[in-house]
């Protein structure tokens, strides 16, 4: 085959944030294009996704960095114990819902390393290669939090990709509609011009774990829909048959960034 057109880095968030996420996202690099996957240390369903991830050594896996749990009815603490991280988490003990309150804290940088290195340790003793860090609700903009994610990845010889590759351009324009939804991924990787780029989604089920996944603002069940949707467009025939026929290699961070 000639040398591809598009190389698509394709990424699934949240492993471990619960049952139905996990199995999904196995689907997705079983049956689909996946080929990185991003682990939510605090993530009540984390021991599990590690046990399947175990399994599956030629998927380049990261540290999805997390310090806000951004949901009304699911919640999770920091890896470390609340007394050690307060400007960090509620009167719960449980991380803050999103950035601008851990920033109105405010958040205190040292405590945000110190979660950070928990969180690492904690993915390695489940036995998981980690290779990359990102962040969850991309908090790195806090006062000095990005230097310190600096330093982490070179410490641990993590790959910290940021903005370093470009996300695929979208359309403008609905397609694909009700039916597969891998058909609008075809038509946005057709209208690129050659180049390597990134495309991240948060596979799930519509099932009841998923469905718990809300916040104001949000309708019944919408999360839990559209994760559903994420996974059939990475597992979808559509997308699969365009790439063996046009030139479209699906990539890991390591392929790209080493």
């Amino acid at each position: 085959m000639a040398e591809a057109r598009i190389r698509l880095l394709t990424r699934a968030d949240d492993a471990g944030s619960c049952h139905s996420a996990n199995r999904a996202i196995v689907e997705t690099i079983e049956q689909g294009c996946v080929r990185n996957v991003s682990v939510m240390a605090v993530g009540p369903e984390v021991e599990e996704a590690a046990e399947m991830l175990r399994r599956l050594p030629r998927v380049c896996l990261g540290l999805h960095a997390t310090i806000n749990a951004e949901w009304d009815d699911v919640k999770w603490g920091p890896v470390l114990p609340p007394g050690r991280v307060p400007s960090l988490v509620d009167a719960d003990g449980d991380l803050l819902a999103t950035p601008a309150l851990t920033h109105e804290r405010p958040a205190d940088p040292d405590e945000v390393l110190a979660e950070l290195e928990a969180q690492l340790r904690r993915l390695r003793d489940l036995g998981l290669r980690v290779q990359y860090v990102d962040t969850h609700m991309c908090f790195d903009w806090l006062p000095g939090v990005s230097a310190r994610l600096d330093g982490l990845a070179g410490h641990e010889g993590l790959l910290r990709p940021g903005a370093r590759i470009a996300p695929l351009p979208p359309l403008g324009r609905e397609v694909g509609g009700a039916g597969d939804p891998g058909e609008a991924l075809v038509a946005r990787l057709k209208a690129a011009a050659p180049g390597t780029y990134l495309v991240v989604g948060h596979p799930g089920y519509d099932e009841a774990d998923m469905r718990q996944f809300r916040h104001a603002g949000l309708g019944a069940g919408e999360v839990a829909r559209e994760r559903d949707r994420e996974r059939r467009q990475f597992t979808s025939p559509a997308v699969l048959e365009y790439a063996r026929a046009g030139g479209v290699e699906f990539v890991r961070y390591t392929d790209v960034l080493r």
